[in-house]
């Protein structure tokens, strides 16, 4: 009972200096780890949204639709056309309502969610006509109207309402359009 008296105090000191000498080691030993030590295998992972876009041309009108092609992610969309100085486009929401809607940054943006696609269902928003107008004496077969398209995963805010955090825009797509794009007379054919 003595020697633990005399001894008791070295002995806690001595256990609490050791504990503290594996802690130090436990915790350089997991940097190691995970700084030197990987897994193998992989796993492609989707985090964005993935669109294409569609266009037709007749008489000097595109007919603009997008689809979702993601089978994951629902996504919200806008577009937005460049043309040569001097001419003007007109859009219309072919649905009637009010689908697709111009922002005050020059872009179409489509209302509704477009929801992610299914193998039975493609994901499609409704058509964005831009009809353009040419100015007059401008030959009709030297110049190109582009149209871009950008879409955002949906995101829910506090209290569950969808938004679009344009901040965060995906703009790689493929372009399904099934003619040059170009408009002229042989569009009006």
């Amino acid at each position: 009972m003595k020697y633990f008296e005399k001894y008791g105090k070295v002995i806690a000191m001595s256990a609490a200096a050791l504990g503290m000498t594996a802690a130090l080691t436990i915790e350089s030993s997991l940097a190691y780890f995970t700084t030197y030590v990987s897994a193998g295998g992989s796993e492609v992972v989707s985090l964005g949204a993935q669109t294409t876009i569609h266009e037709e041309v007749s008489l000097m009108t595109k007919h603009i639709t997008i689809r979702n092609t993601s089978q994951i992610n629902d996504c919200f969309v806008r577009v937005k056309v460049f043309c040569p100085d001097g001419f003007t486009v007109e859009f219309t929401d072919v649905s009637g309502g009010d689908n697709w809607y111009e922002g005050e940054d020059g872009y179409w943006y489509y209302r509704p969610i477009l929801p992610a696609s299914t193998e039975d269902n493609a994901s499609l928003t409704t058509v964005l006509d831009a009809k353009i107008n040419v100015p007059e004496g401008f030959d009709r077969d030297d110049f190109n109207v582009v149209v871009i398209q950008e879409c955002t995963p949906v995101v829910y805010d506090e209290d569950g309402n969808a938004t679009a955090d344009w901040s965060r825009v995906y703009s790689e797509y493929e372009d399904e359009q099934e003619d040059s794009g170009r408009l002229g007379e042989e569009a009006d054919r």
